[in-house]
């Protein structure tokens, strides 16, 4: 551990304690639940980056969001046995 800065150990503990939270969403929680985490992650990682980072998403970007949300809530959604 020797040249773990601050900043290092700091994102150390947030990944080890996201992976906690991945951890009890999935043994607690329904379908429905973690899509709209998943759903609403990307939206608040692409808020915080605008804010903090100055990202300005492009027309690409937007719609690459747009799939993986969709594609989320489509995947999550219960079979409905005949498709």
């Amino acid at each position: 551990f020797v040249g773990y800065s601050p900043l290092v150990w700091l994102v150390i503990t947030i990944q080890a304690a996201g992976g906690l939270i991945v951890a009890l969403v999935v043994k607690y929680a329904d379908n429905v639940l973690k899509t709209f985490a998943a759903s609403f992650s990307i939206i608040v990682s692409c808020v915080i980056s605008a804010v903090l980072f100055d990202f300005q998403p492009n027309r690409r970007f937007l719609v690459g969001t747009a799939l993986v949300v969709s594609s989320t809530v489509l995947y999550s959604w219960p079979d409905q046995g005949g498709l």
